[in-house]
Formats: C-alpha cells, sequence, structure tokens
C-alpha cells in the first residue's frame, strides 16, 4: 500500500509496511519490530490472527490467542484457548490439530495448545498478550 510521504516533497509516496523502525539520533533508521501480528518461522511469514481465526470457528473455542514463543528448535506457536465450557482437554487439542491441517499449511498449525480459564488482561481491560 503506497501513502503519502509525510517528510517528503508534495506527491512524494512510501511503501506502507508491517514494519516498525525509529530514527536514531546519528540518522540511522533501527527496526523495532512488528505493528501487526505477523511473524516469521521457519523462513515463512504468518499472520497470527488468521490462526486466531480458524480456532475461534471452532464450536468448543470461546477465545483463542497464538503467539510465536522460543522453542528447543526454535520459535514455536503456541495457541492459547478459553473454552465454551468443560472440555476434554487432550480431545480438544487432537481435533483443532486435525481441524487446522485440513485448512492451513503444517507450519500454521501451532505446536502447543494451552487451555486457559479465561484470557490475561492488562488493567483497563485490554487483552496481555506478553502475560
Amino acid at each position: 500500500v503506497y501513502v503519502p510521504n509525510p517528510f517528503g516533497a508534495p506527491g512524494e509516496r512510501l511503501y506502507r509496511t508491517g514494519d516498525l523502525a525509529r530514527r536514531r539520533a546519528d540518522g540511522v533508521l533501527e527496526y523495532v519490530g512488528r505493528a501487526d501480528h505477523q511473524v516469521k518461522i521457519r523462513g515463512y511469514r504468518i499472520e497470527l490472527g488468521e490462526i486466531e481465526t480458524r480456532l475461534q470457528e471452532h464450536p468448543a473455542i470461546r477465545e483463542a490467542v497464538v503467539l510465536d514463543i522460543d522453542g528447543p528448535q526454535g520459535k514455536q506457536l503456541a495457541a492459547y484457548l478459553v473454552a465454551r465450557g468443560e472440555v476434554d482437554a487432550d480431545a480438544l487439542r487432537e481435533d483443532l490439530k486435525t481441524t487446522l491441517k485440513a485448512s492451513l499449511p503444517d507450519y500454521m498449525v501451532p505446536t502447543h495448545f494451552v487451555l486457559l480459564a479465561a484470557m490475561p488482561l492488562t488493567p483497563n481491560g485490554k487483552l496481555d498478550r506478553k502475560a
């Protein structure tokens, strides 16, 4: 997506990516991270929201958040889930893996599925991804 360049001459355009950077005092741009929830695992760019949407389509799942975590073989995907009621955790994990493998490539299927009673929230009620 091209947007007007707020730092350039009238009519100049910039390409908007999901990357965040800052200009240091010496003028060098320093990469900070991503503005969206896109991660790179095993060379593949993955939009975590796409996996979360697929998980939330499952009738037993009320909420889902997917994060990239450091594992023994490098970055891995972990799905944190809140179920709609009492569920058999092992059966749900297997069902979710099977369901996701049918519609997503293997590299987008989380390695870990963690069931939570509720998602951690910040004091102002937003999802606390760091928690």
